[in-house]
């Protein structure tokens, strides 16, 4: 039961979200409300498609940097093994 309401409220959250969003996109806008909640499966898709690039990006980033930092760590550590020599 308990499981029942919190769906129950989170669907009446998001409607109430959902409501809003069109609500001021058409006040902005001047589109119908029809207009806006058609076009919400592409602009889904369009968000997603870009936090998913945003976040292959930063991976790669990520990636990039960690690479740099171990190889400056390895040239560290071999530059410290390395014995010194003697001047005279």
């Amino acid at each position: 039961m308990r499981l029942l309401r919190s769906a129950a409220f989170g669907a009446v959250v998001a409607v109430a979200g959902l409501a809003y969003y069109v609500q001021r996109r058409s006040a902005e806008t001047g589109e119908g409300y029809l207009t806006i909640v058609r076009q919400l499966p592409a602009q889904a898709r369009s968000l997603w498609d870009d936090a998913r690039r945003r976040g292959l990006l930063a991976l790669e980033e990520g990636r990039q940097a960690a690479r740099m930092r171990e190889e400056e760590v390895e040239r560290q550590i071999a530059a410290a093994q390395r014995p010194e020599r003697a001047t005279t």
